[in-house]
């Protein structure tokens, strides 16, 4: 593995040198593999049950909300308490919700209702996992080598989101959601094996017990002083609420507007994965570069892009649009979030990466109800295809204001 340390060309790829760094990479890929089984269950499950947009966007909402409101504790406890014992309750938690949903499917005894409360218990384990994941990864590798897994992190998330879904695809389509989830119980199960195998480098704990709203507030305060993160973290919120937040509306999309059954949609995501996993590539490539300007411009064709998906009625072109979607915004995410992780102190990075999740996840359930809302005959009734291009368009706008105040900053 020293080959990766000392070629600069395959400077992406430095974070593999480090043997803990690959037993976590590993666990974290069969994760995320089973949380697109779980997902996309969940999305097409809803969808077929109630045929509402407004339904499949609570999903989202009940699933995401956690992290907005539970996210910095999350953040908090990885500042506080060993990260590996938290890794491991959180994958343990995550298998036994699992489990139930398998048995729940088994009986069929679901109900809209009922997948809204597993999915809600869903989100607030992973308003713990998400911050403890990022401190680990950051704990795994050397500080100089921090961008590099920050990198290869991202497009393992990205090569999940092309797996998962194609994977699961087959699966949805049968209706065989038993086997869905209880692939995701074996994914996180064997996550959890590998995690507790780790070692991870001496860090650096919340050196003061203070009370907890106060040390919530010093995240923020800390956040917000280092100008260039919390301008990034502004960025990545308003992308999720006007642009990641589509994706609660891909079902109806595919049915209404490109002529194929909702399942369909699951090849969409599979598309965005695959666009996002060279695009996760790509940033890899000059992370040691990154810069909240380049953040925000890679964030200027995505909005585009978008744009054009909302217009188009062919499968095969949305899926093409949606390979270019996915390629630019992790590009941009995975730059933003090496500029947040690289201005923290180590003993403030579980809040102000809670933070972050925030910008990320907790914002979605905002922009799932809006689009929701907008979409849905029980709402404002602009259907899919007019709110996707509405909510780009405002997406577009705010980028655009971020990147005309960077270039006027470097001045």
């Amino acid at each position: 593995m020293t080959f990766f340390a000392g070629n600069e060309k395959l400077a992406a790829f430095r974070a593999f040198s480090h043997q803990e760094f690959r037993k976590f990479y590993i666990g974290s890929i069969a994760a995320q593999v089973g949380f697109w089984f779980s997902h996309i269950s969940y999305q097409a499950l809803m969808s077929d049950l109630t045929k509402d947009e407004l339904w499949v966007s609570l999903l989202f909402v009940v699933t995401f909300l956690p992290v907005l409101f539970f996210g910095p504790l999350g953040g908090l406890l990885a500042d506080r308490l060993d990260r590996k014992r938290l890794l491991l309750s959180a994958y343990a938690a995550l298998i036994l919700v699992s489990a139930i949903q398998v048995f729940l499917v088994a009986v069929n005894a679901i109900s809209p209702g009922i997948l809204l409360l597993t999915s809600f218990l869903i989100g607030l384990v992973m308003a713990v996992l998400s911050p403890v994941v990022q401190a680990v990864t950051a704990n795994t590798v050397p500080q100089e080598d921090l961008a590099s897994a920050i990198s290869l992190q991202a497009m393992s998330s990205n090569a999940s989101r092309v797996l998962g879904p194609a994977l699961c695809a087959p699966i949805v389509s049968a209706n065989l959601y038993e086997i869905s989830w209880s692939l995701y119980s074996l994914g996180v199960a064997l996550a959890l094996v590998i995690a507790a195998g780790i070692t991870l480098l001496p860090y650096e704990l919340e050196s003061e017990t203070v009370p907890v709203a106060q040390s919530l507030l010093d995240g923020i305060m800390h956040a917000r002083g280092k100008q260039e993160a919390w301008r990034a973290l502004l960025l990545v919120g308003f992308m999720s609420v006007f642009g990641v937040s589509h994706v609660a509306l891909t079902p109806s999309f595919t049915e209404n507007s490109l002529g194929k059954p909702s399942s369909y949609f699951a090849w969409l995501g599979a598309a965005t994965g695959l666009g996002a996993l060279v695009g996760a590539l790509a940033a890899g490539s000059f992370t040691n570069k990154s810069s909240l300007k380049r953040g925000s411009v890679f964030a200027v064709p995505y909005c585009f892009l978008l744009l054009g998906f909302s217009r188009v009625t062919n499968f095969e072109v949305a899926i093409v649009l949606q390979v270019l979607v996915g390629f630019f915004y992790i590009a941009s995410f995975t730059t933003l979030q090496v500029v947040i992780q690289e201005l923290v102190d180590e003993e403030f990075r579980g809040r102000v990466m809670s933070l972050f999740n925030i910008a990320w996840a907790g914002l979605v359930p905002i922009g799932t109800l809006l689009m929701g809302l907008l979409a849905s005959s029980s709402g404002f009734d602009l259907g899919s295809a007019n709110t996707i291009a509405f909510t780009s368009i405002a997406c577009f706008f705010y980028v655009a204001l971020v990147v005309a105040q960077e270039r006027q900053t470097k001045i």
